[in-house]
């Protein structure tokens, strides 16, 4: 499908952008393309850069099967030069000789709220508190065998990042209380309970931890480092990047969208067959609860030394003692 067929760039405003992409918010009148955003890729280096095509193949034939229903849908446009060159960017620089984008749906649109928990988590809901939608990167999710910290914990306290919660506490049954209470810590408390008047979104979320078919759980599953090859300190080239390491390196990085809402009967797309298992009943009401992966960029090969540095500077945090920051769960 060509975009410019069916809108042009004056349809799309600016909506945010991350450190491989940027995202326009359709603002048309097309029945079609309402309620969606264009993903395009920014101007990059040559050996880092990731075509959409590429992107595209390695969520369709890589990734998805790996993650029934989890992952946001997403459908590859054709670009034109034009188009794409009068776009308003922000100021934001891209590939203008990409010729292709993709659509995806805005999990956050109509009016939502904002509140910012953390560097990568951040609370949504609109002004009924008919829909609550966190945000959050779940990063490294494996079972930390001997150190204080885990990566994810250490990689916050080398940035100088205040603590928030810990993501290995939503993987076991006897950290889960304590990972739901760290998330909400950073809510202020009047608006915890307004939220939990309209949606028990604690209790669905210790809900949803609770079923080894979580997200969590099946990130952890495939970010699973199957031998040697795959362990970052003996990469030496690019080379060196197994597939498996490729994939997981991906899988480590990837947003994820928890939307909590009242289930309504009359809704078309709660009745889908896709939100079958994602029905909830607490104390007499009923809600659905989706997770929605995205930002599953496939990484540069090339970004190899990038991590072995990281590593190196992590190396004495791992097993410090900070005072402000308690130790994770050991498994």
């Amino acid at each position: 499908m060509e975009i410019s067929k069916l809108t042009s760039p004056q349809e799309w405003k600016y909506f945010a952008k991350g450190n491989a992409n940027i995202l326009f918010e359709y603002t048309g009148s097309n029945d079609y393309l309402r309620h969606k955003l264009l993903r395009l890729r920014l101007l990059k280096e040559d050996d880092q850069y990731i075509s959409t095509c590429e992107l595209y193949d390695f969520i369709e034939l890589r990734c998805k099967h790996l993650f029934p229903e989890m992952i946001i849908d997403i459908q590859l446009v054709v670009l034109t030069g034009e188009f794409v060159h009068n776009l308003d960017s922000n100021g934001h620089k891209m590939m203008i000789q990409e010729r292709y984008g993709l659509l995806l749906p805005n999990i956050l649109e109509g009016e939502n709220n904002k509140q910012a928990l953390s560097k990568n988590c951040n609370l949504y809901f609109d002004d009924q508190f008919n829909a609550i939608t966190l945000e959050l990167k779940p990063k490294w999710l494996y079972d930390n065998k001997n150190n204080n910290y885990c990566r994810t914990c250490s990689l916050n306290q080398l940035r100088g990042f205040e603590r928030h919660f810990c993501p290995l506490d939503f993987l076991y049954p006897e950290a889960l209380q304590e990972g739901l209470d760290d998330v909400f810590k950073a809510v202020p408390d009047d608006l915890v309970q307004q939220i939990q008047k309209n949606i028990p979104v604690k209790q669905l979320f210790m809900q949803y931890l609770q079923s080894p078919k979580n997200v969590f759980q099946k990130l952890k599953q495939y970010q699973k480092i199957n031998d040697k090859n795959d362990l970052i300190e003996n990469l030496t080239s690019p080379n060196d990047v197994s597939v498996n390491l490729w994939l997981v390196m991906t899988l480590r990085d990837v947003g994820l969208f928890l939307k909590f809402e009242k289930y309504d009967r009359n809704n078309n797309i709660h009745n889908s067959h896709n939100n079958v298992n994602n029905l909830i009943t607490i104390d007499n009401g009923k809600y659905l609860l989706t997770s929605n992966i995205y930002d599953l960029d496939l990484k540069s090969k090339s970004k190899y030394k990038h991590w072995l540095n990281i590593e190196h500077q992590l190396q004495p945090i791992y097993n410090s003692s900070n005072p402000t920051w308690r130790y994770c769960i050991k498994r």
